[in-house]
């Protein structure tokens, strides 16, 4: 649909908006629209609302895909959410999660096998960013805890860091909410980005799995992997650097890193005990998840 820009006074130009737009929202004259500017387009829309949605699940005998099953309509945007359960455990499971992860939720209505919940409070990102940065920190934060807590071989410090996974599923579902909802943000580009953010939360489920795993099994790391954790955590603040301020050169620096390590990584593999072979899995596996976000990375920069 092409306009022409039809000139008033000096500097003005207006535009005629189309008759079937302006019926289907009901606007008259004086009414008030929205106008943003976005990577050079101007998106003229009424005034933002987020209407809301409402779905009904049933987890009845789900486990163990209870979190998950309900996280993910709190993630996916939806604000009343009525619930069918069959045990007590199933119950808890959902109230455990609306404890940790779901900001504004209340529980509404609760029967024998049903529970309703509602978002109570009104959906306003204005905060992405600053959630998007403490996600960031949090998850940097948690590598540099468990590296220390390692270090030093603190279980006791060690399995405290598990629990900064709930901080860190908090930014990210509230982000990922944002995102699916259709907040619009700085980046050209909201796919790519949410992988980032979905990735992400997987490196700090690794930590916690790693730290977990040394607490329980009383484990005492060898130098050279509490040596390769340190350089680990390293190369995530590399990435956060590349996510706030990319330049090409320094991705270049980042794949040589990883070719890198991972080099490193294989070497220990080698001459490692028994019981160090799942902290090496789980090296392996947060150094390749966070390297194999270089692809949605390039995406949202260029």
């Amino acid at each position: 649909m092409r306009r022409k820009l039809i000139q008033h006074g000096m500097s003005s130009l207006t535009i005629t908006l189309p008759r079937k737009w302006i019926k289907n929202n009901n606007l008259k004259k004086s009414d008030e629209i929205e106008l943003d500017e976005s990577n050079g387009k101007l998106i003229i829309a009424t005034k933002k609302h987020y209407e809301s949605k409402k779905i009904a699940v049933d987890i009845s005998n789900a486990k163990p895909m209870i979190r998950k099953i309900i996280g993910a309509t709190f993630k996916s945007g939806y604000d009343e959410v009525n619930i069918r359960f069959s045990s007590f455990s199933e119950l808890k499971a959902v109230q455990d999660l609306m404890r940790e992860q779901f900001s504004g939720f209340e529980i509404i209505k609760q029967t024998k096998n049903s529970i309703l919940i509602k978002n109570v409070s009104q959906s306003n990102f204005g905060e992405f960013n600053n959630m998007l940065r403490r996600f960031f920190y949090i998850m940097n934060h948690t590598a540099s805890e468990v590296s220390g807590a390692i270090g030093k071989n603190d279980l006791a410090w060690l399995k405290n860091t598990t629990l900064m996974k709930i901080e860190s599923d908090k930014c990210a579902d509230y982000c990922r909410r944002a995102i699916n909802m259709g907040f619009e943000t700085e980046f050209k580009r909201i796919g790519p980005l949410y992988t980032i953010i979905e990735q992400l939360e997987k490196v700090v489920d690794r930590y916690r799995d790693l730290a977990d795993h040394i607490a329980s099994k009383n484990i005492k790391a060898s130098n050279k992997i509490k040596s390769f954790i340190k350089k680990l955590a390293d190369f995530q603040e590399l990435f956060r650097n590349l996510f706030y301020k990319y330049e090409q050169n320094k991705m270049v620096e980042f794949g040589k890193k990883k070719v890198s390590l991972q080099k490193e990584l294989d070497k220990i593999s080698e001459n490692c005990s028994k019981k160090e072979m799942k902290i090496i899995t789980l090296l392996d596996r947060i150094l390749n998840l966070i390297f194999d976000l270089n692809g949605p990375l390039i995406s949202i920069k260029i």
